[in-house]
């Protein structure tokens, strides 16, 4: 009986092992612990089978007895496996101890001599036989006791290495950082240990063996305990784990801008996150449980949304919807875009959306496509919006065989405005203009748009028009420029030149009504300015000539073609000369000689003005300072100089640079420039001029009293000389007009301390008239036409360099 109930207990241990897999799966400890659990069972197997004298032989009880012996003398390895795996994954701090003692060799090894010792109980030296033990006091009880052999010793030993093991693993535990595991290892080296040393007492002959059995029941219940403590806590870190994950997740899902939503299979809110709330006015929370229907301000959005979440639950296919308008609580309009994602979730479905706001991206699109289509500056539809617009008027036009104007509408003299009032206050003036035009409504042309093209070119189309009603509505835009316009510190009159070119008439084609219209405006310009055109094919014809003579101007300065020609100043006191004006000349190789008269005003209005007159500029700078040197009398060199080279930003640092290039000295040039630079910005002229006076340079006032009048800035500005224009001039002697103001003129220069210059004189009476009057500089076809810069020096220059020369006519 008492075999079979020590037997019994053999089997708590086991159980113990079987537990411990359920409850900690089969990791690498678990295993360990159920091995640890094993040997526990054969050790008490292996005790337990020295009292079955009464089933076995004595030769079977010693076979089952070194057999099982297995168990006790597995204990320590095992032992220490389990507190090397424990330690292992923990990733300790570098210490000796760790490095040396828990190691897979120590492992090993312990593994390695508990074998050995295991063989050595199959040897009589190990155990030599068994005998019979009665302890006194008991009747009718004995059982067999194993008499060690010689190497004894070593079972004691091995005991001793298995207290060593216990005292190390329990050293080891304390610098476990987990402290789940800590605690779990330190109560399982207590437990053992105590379990191990209460199985030792079988050693005492008197306690029967029994010993065993209780250490077998201690560990068994011992170790299972915080076995399940740990995992109780590892179950209790899970489930906080998770609730922290959840909190997490739903924090980062409040976090997120997007409104993101679940919803079940009756379309029940499940999950709503901050935004989604927010689209509605509520705390999402409020959401959890109730119907779309209850809070989205958009019932047919709201129904829609049913019905698409439905065909996602029914079909489990995820569903995008690129773009999609709602209503927010506030009754703004947003874009969202939405994806739909089917959910199974222990059996149950749902549908998950993700919406993101689009609105600002549809905003931004909007942006991009008004700014492709309108003009930043004024807010005008652009060149692009007039040519599709130009495009579909046309095709209602034809469908309905109706008449369309295209209107081309430029500033006049913008250039130089923008040049001498600064770019700001173009800029400002654009936009007065724009907006005059914008209002520029008639009753009788209601199907009007106006477009700013770039710069100062500004366009409309009239849809349904006749030429009458064209050339009313045209008038009106004249006349919406008699108002002067006030920028800043400036008032300021402007005119306008307008082109129009009318479908069918003018052209079926769009590029051809445009270009049309524009060489219309342009025929306005050369016209006189404040003026408007329609298109004919004669102007066609002008503008192709114009475009062929643009052509072989900028050629011309490439190819010498473009000259400069002298005409003398003559002082009539002392009849000699004092001094010369260049003039440019231009023999084109393919048009012939092209009047001044026709190619400077296109090169002023192309822009070839700038590097023609720097050319004109640093030529007659360059043939002066040659006759210099060449030892004739220095005499003054005159340039015209145009008003958008006078403007140009860096017109005084060119004429410094010319001057130094060609070392001809400042005193020796003369600038003319027309009076009306006087018609704005006089602060910024008076201090263009004060630069140029104080180089040395001389100014003229050119062609005086025929441009904007500037009589009352004459004073300020710092010339030295007016030069009277040849319309004044001729007929001087029977035209009492033209007499009356060449006095006048000359007059008023006395008074300012200028000298007058007067041109185009032709005739004997005509130089004794001006002469009469107190004019002494002159210079006209009486003395010399212009002249090349050879016959100059010929006819005058070396005459004058004659000591006996006096007189040249």
């Amino acid at each position: 009986m008492i075999f079979l109930l020590m037997i019994s207990f053999a089997l708590f241990p086991l159980a113990a092992g079987i537990t411990t897999i359920y409850i900690l799966g089969k990791t690498k400890l678990s295993k360990l612990l159920f091995l640890f659990f094993i040997f526990t069972s054969f050790w008490q197997i292996d005790v337990s089978v020295l009292h079955g004298h009464e089933f076995f032989s004595y030769n079977v009880i010693e076979f089952l007895f070194q057999l099982f012996r297995f168990g006790s003398i597995m204990l320590g390895p095992v032992l220490f496996s389990i507190i090397y795996t424990a330690i292992n994954p923990t990733q300790m701090v570098e210490s000796r101890l760790v490095k040396y003692a828990v190691n897979k060799f120590t492992v090993i090894t312990l593994y390695v001599w508990s074998i050995f010792v295991y063989l050595i109980g199959w040897s009589h030296k190990g155990i030599q036989s068994f005998e019979v033990v009665e302890p006194e006091g008991l009747i009718k009880v004995s059982y067999l006791y194993p008499v060690y052999g010689d190497w004894s010793w070593i079972f004691n030993l091995n005991l001793l290495i298995f207290v060593i093991i216990t005292v190390i693993s329990f050293a080891l535990s304390k610098n476990l950082k987990d402290s789940e595991t800590k605690s779990f290892v330190l109560y399982f080296i207590i437990i053992a240990s105590i379990g191990y040393c209460i199985g030792i007492l079988n050693m005492i002959k008197s306690y029967l063996l029994l010993p065993s059995s209780i250490s077998v029941l201690f560990l068994s219940i011992g170790i299972l305990i915080p076995v399940i403590r740990m995992h109780q806590k590892i179950i209790t870190k899970m489930n906080n784990a998770l609730l922290d994950q959840k909190e997490f997740l739903h924090t980062i899902i409040d976090m997120n801008p997007s409104y993101i939503y679940a919803k079940s299979q009756d379309g029940k809110y499940t999950l709503t996150n901050r935004a989604y709330g927010l689209l509605f006015g509520i705390n999402s929370e409020e959401l959890i449980g109730n119907f779309e229907m209850d809070y989205n301000p958009d019932l047919d959005m709201a129904k829609q949304n049913i019905r698409i979440d439905q065909q996602v639950i029914s079909s489990l296919e995820e569903k995008h919807i690129q773009e999609n308008e709602i209503l927010d609580s506030q009754g703004n309009k947003r874009w969202i875009q939405i994806v739909k994602l089917p959910i199974i979730s222990s059996g149950d479905k749902q549908v998950l959306s993700v919406a993101t706001d689009i609105t600002q991206r549809k905003i931004n699109e909007k942006k991009r496509e008004w700014e492709a289509l309108h003009d930043p500056l004024t807010g005008l539809p652009n060149r692009r919006a007039f040519h599709q617009d130009l495009v579909e008027r046309m095709k209602i036009a034809k469908l309905n065989k109706e008449s369309i104007a295209v209107i081309f509408l430029d500033l006049d003299r913008f250039k130089i405005i923008n040049d001498i009032l600064n770019h700001e206050n173009g800029d400002h003036l654009l936009k007065k203009v724009a907006q005059r035009l914008r209002n520029a409504d008639d009753k009788r042309v209601t199907g009007f748009s106006v477009y700013r093209l770039g710069g100062d070119e500004f366009t409309f189309i009239l849809s349904s028009v006749t030429k009458a009603e064209t050339t009313i509505f045209v008038k009106r835009l004249l006349n919406l420029f008699k108002k002067s316009f006030t920028l800043k510190d400036h008032e300021l009159f402007v005119t306008s030149s307008l082109g129009i070119s009318m479908y069918p008439m003018d052209g079926e084609d769009p590029d051809v009504l445009i270009k049309n219209a524009d060489i219309a405006m342009y025929s306005s310009k050369e016209s006189g300015r404040n003026s408007y055109s329609f298109f004919t094919q004669e102007m066609n014809h002008d503008y192709q000539e114009k475009m062929v003579l643009e052509k072989a101007l900028r050629k011309a300065l490439q190819s010498n073609e473009i000259k400069i020609v002298y005409q003398p100043k003559m002082d009539i006191e002392t009849k000699t000369i004092i001094g010369m004006e260049a003039l440019v000349r231009w023999e084109s190789s393919e048009l012939g000689m092209i009047s001044p008269a026709e190619f400077i005003p296109l090169a002023e209005e192309t822009g070839i003005i700038l590097p023609l007159g720097e050319w004109v500029l640093k030529t007659a700078c360059l043939q002066n300072k040659i006759w210099q040197d060449m030892g004739y009398t220095p005499i003054t060199v005159s340039v015209n100089i145009s008003m958008r080279q006078f403007f140009d930003g860096n017109f005084v640092e060119t004429v410094k640079n010319i001057l130094k290039e060609t070392n001809l000295d400042a005193q020796y040039l003369d600038l003319e420039i027309t009076e009306s630079i006087s018609m704005d910005n006089i602060t910024s002229v008076i201090s263009t001029l004060n630069e140029l006076k104080a180089m040395g340079i001389s100014i003229s006032i050119d062609d005086f009293g025929t441009g904007y009048s500037s009589l009352s800035y004459l004073k300020k500005f710092p010339i030295n000389n007016l030069k009277i224009d040849q319309s004044f001039v001729r007929d001087i002697t029977t035209n009492s007009e033209n007499r009356s103001i060449v006095k006048t003129i000359i007059s008023m220069a006395n008074n300012l301390n200028l000298d007058v210059i007067a041109e185009g004189v032709e005739t004997e009476a005509e130089l004794k008239f001006l002469k009469s009057i107190g004019c002494m500089v002159v210079q006209g076809y009486l003395f010399s036409p212009p002249i090349s810069g050879e016959e100059f020096e010929r006819t005058f220059l070396e005459k004058h360099h004659e000591p006996s020369t006096t007189n040249v006519y």
